[in-house]
């Protein structure tokens, strides 16, 4: 008996094992459930959600590249189906091809791609649809491997969910591998996803904080790179390190995506709380003394300054058009174009855009910028007032 509540006791009162960083979000018997269980092919590739006005979780692959994708749904769709997961609240689909009338109310993609020539990797989204996305992947791509290589965003022949203005976050598995990896990642992101708001919502807030400071440091490091040993920041450099924390900003208010309306006043006053906060690195590496100021409300007093709002209807593609000499010194043409068009959204002036993808990419002048947008115009696929 002294045995028994000695044990209870430590139990109750000891030191306790820590938790992984994905364990705070989905529970460690859910995980475990995901990752033991064996899906049958049998199993169907949809969890019907609860919920229809939730929206849905996306898992995308290649035509003959969804190995790790469909094990991942199909996980997940054997576990709800023996009520050893609770039904989410989101439906989660596997899709290599997505009509159009499917689109509406697709809240996040998690993408499954196959490279022969890559070790596992997590492949950020696009600065323009930064999100929490990323920071759920990364966590769960991490879990029981601390190796995984996140990366900044490629395309990696998947299909441009970008450009439709949904997140996305890409696995990279290698198929001369296994990918019950990648699928118990695909299908702990999508379940987690689907589930939002839902117990590890307040630590997903918390990861955010510390992924935002972590993915600055990378571009604090770049941009103290750049200063040289003087350690003197242009304005290029300033401008860059605006718009990392503009993206991070972004992607912790992207949190607001996943919650039902009304979207609850402590909750979007602590995010509106999170997203000042995460402006005191500015001063924090010592780049510059002045003050942040949000790239949308600089000033900037450059020569040559284009204060036109590109706009477009919708968020179809823009149309090829033949690109000034000056853009084929990029590798990357094609992300750079990508991007251009995605930060349009009515508000963003030529300006504002040019130096969102600069900071991404690599500086481009704005003049190049300017004659690329007045191209496009003339197709009559955006305006520019």
């Amino acid at each position: 008996m002294t045995l028994i509540i000695a044990a209870l006791l430590l139990l109750q009162f000891g030191p306790r094992v820590p938790l992984a960083p994905a364990e705070t979000l989905l529970e460690p018997a859910i995980l475990r459930a995901i990752n033991e269980q064996v899906p049958s092919v049998d199993a169907p590739l949809d969890t019907i959600g609860s919920d229809p006005s939730a929206g849905w979780i996306l898992l995308s692959c290649r035509d003959t590249q969804c190995g790790a994708a469909e094990r991942a749904a199909r996980k997940i769709s054997m576990l709800v189906a023996s009520k050893a997961l609770p039904q989410p609240a989101r439906a989660i689909r596997v899709a290599s091809v997505v009509a159009p009338p499917l689109m509406p109310g697709l809240k996040a993609v998690i993408q499954v791609a196959e490279a022969a020539d890559r070790p596992f990797q997590v492949v950020r989204g696009p600065w323009s649809t930064a999100s929490v996305v990323d920071e759920v992947v990364e966590l769960f791509a991490r879990h029981g491997n601390n190796a995984v290589e996140s990366r900044p965003f490629e395309r990696v022949g998947l299909l441009p969910f970008d450009s439709l203005g949904i997140p996305s976050s890409t696995i990279v598995v290698n198929p001369a591998v296994s990918n019950d990896q990648a699928a118990v990642a695909a299908a702990a992101s999508a379940y987690f996803l689907a589930t939002l708001p839902n117990a590890g919502s307040e630590a997903l807030l918390s990861h955010l904080m510390i992924g935002a400071h972590a993915r600055l440091a990378e571009d604090g490091r770049k941009a103290v790179a750049l200063m040289g040993p003087q350690q003197r920041a242009s304005g290029e450099i300033l401008t860059m390190f605006a718009n990392a924390i503009d993206r991070e900003q972004r992607r912790i208010d992207s949190f607001e995506r996943f919650m039902p309306a009304p979207i609850d006043p402590v909750v979007h006053g602590r995010i509106a709380d999170m997203e000042k906060t995460i402006t005191g690195v500015w001063s924090s590496v010592g780049i510059t003394p002045s003050p942040f100021i949000p790239p949308a409300e600089r000033i900037r007093g450059r020569g040559g300054e284009d204060r036109r709002v590109p706009s477009r209807p919708g968020n179809a593609a823009l149309p090829k058009v033949d690109l000034p000499t000056a853009f084929l010194k990029f590798d990357n043409v094609d992300l750079v174009v990508s991007e251009l068009g995605n930060f349009i959204d009515g508000r963003r002036s030529i300006s504002d855009i040019r130096d969102a993808v600069s900071s991404e990419f690599t500086p481009i002048a704005l003049p190049v910028v300017v004659e690329y947008f007045e191209r496009v115009a003339k197709t009559g696929a955006i305006s520019i007032k």
